[in-house]
């Protein structure tokens, strides 16, 4: 139950993004949750754990949580990423 006066916390379904650009994945998650600091997080999907700096240079290759899941602005999105131009493992 929620307390009286509070409004029901938000949810939306998380969009299947792999195979996008990892800048663009985490602009449409901002776009979609309306919050424009909604906090993503990646890794490298090779195992290599090089940083994604530059996130435009990034392709996704996975997502937690998986699409269709209801997610809300406590759920952790993490991306798996490999540059753009590598396969996914």
């Amino acid at each position: 139950t929620t307390p009286t006066g509070s409004a029901p916390a938000k949810e939306w379904t998380m969009p299947d993004m792999v195979g996008k650009g990892l800048q663009e994945a985490q602009d449409a998650m901002q776009k979609l949750t309306g919050d424009p600091v909604f906090l993503t997080t990646s890794h490298d999907a090779t195992g290599a754990k090089r940083q994604q700096l530059v996130d435009h240079n990034w392709k996704v290759c996975s997502q937690t949580p998986a699409a269709g899941t209801k997610i809300n602005m406590k759920s952790v999105v993490d991306f798996g990423a490999v540059k753009t131009g590598e396969s996914c493992p």
